[in-house]
């Protein structure tokens, strides 16, 4: 084994409960890559408080945790479970986290400002006392902050990350994990054009897995959702070929499909690549 991948949430855009999605499940993005020598969490939706109550019955729980955080981009559904990982307050774990450095508009009465929001400052700012009573800095772990980009890999023990940028409102991240013959490449929340299935191609190249943000049908995205900043199975299907990858994982559902909508819908973008599985909540695979 050179890798275990467990999806801690799969849910996009909002958490979703209730008796028709408890199969799939209603948590929003976090995976958990788990190599030899490295520990890896994509970002952090609402199903990283799962996956913190799990590490805390090891390492993590007695303050001698170490792993990696990967944001893909820090809209809500990416980052709201943060406040809610229990090993982030537990004193001496360990987190490098990277995030992409981003220019923002600030719009002060009538004057424009562009100001620069990294992964460390957004964070923060969700955990102002206005909207969550513990602050970041209440935190016990260490919190290493880094920069993310798609021009310098970055280089862990026993496995390589690169990143692709992807096209979305505000942009977002890609992630290839290129372990010792074995790659994961994971694009969430990204809309199709022709250059970016071309860049997903090329990028996913000899994949054994191919994570795709697949949160609409193709007769949703083109009934209104389009400029929403999502894709389908039918794109995906296009990637693979392109690709010559192995496996389809359908992510990021929407939080409208029911465990039954989704189940016809895998049926469905089986017939376009016939090696495509929906991805639930937990799910776990080996590499």
């Amino acid at each position: 084994m050179q890798a275990k991948i467990t999806y801690y949430g799969v849910r996009g855009s909002i958490p979703t409960v209730g008796e028709p999605f408890i199969k799939i499940g209603g948590n929003t993005t976090c995976v958990f890559v788990e190599t030899k020598k490295e520990k890896i969490i994509i970002d952090a939706g609402t199903g990283i408080r799962s996956l913190g109550n799990d590490l805390m019955k090891g390492a993590f729980g007695k303050g001698v945790g170490k792993a990696s955080i990967l944001f893909t981009h820090t809209h809500w559904d990416h980052i709201q479970g943060f406040p809610f990982f229990m090993p982030g307050y537990i004193p001496n774990n360990e987190f490098c986290i990277y995030g992409e450095t981003k220019k923002v508009t600030l719009i002060d009465e009538a004057k424009e400002d562009k100001s620069d929001w990294d992964i460390e400052r957004t964070l923060s700012a969700q955990q102002d006392f206005m909207f969550f009573p513990a602050a970041m800095h209440h935190m016990g772990a260490k919190l290493n902050f880094n920069p993310i980009s798609e021009v310098e890999p970055i280089e862990l023990s026993d496995v390589k990350i690169s990143a692709l940028t992807l096209f979305h409102p505000n942009s977002t991240l890609g992630f290839r994990f290129d372990f010792k013959d074995k790659i994961f490449v994971f694009c969430t929340d990204v809309e199709h054009n022709d250059s970016m299935l071309d860049k997903i191609g090329a990028f996913a190249e000899d994949a054994d897995v191919l994570a795709y943000d697949c949160q609409y049908t193709p007769e949703e995205y083109e009934g209104g959702k389009a400029g929403w900043g999502h894709s389908t199975y039918m794109e995906a299907s296009k990637i693979m070929r392109y690709a010559k990858a192995k496996k389809l994982h359908m992510i990021h559902h929407d939080p409208s499909h029911t465990d039954d909508f989704l189940f016809d819908l895998e049926k469905t973008a089986q017939k376009e690549y016939s090696n495509t599985a929906l991805v639930h909540e937990g799910f776990s695979f080996t590499l």
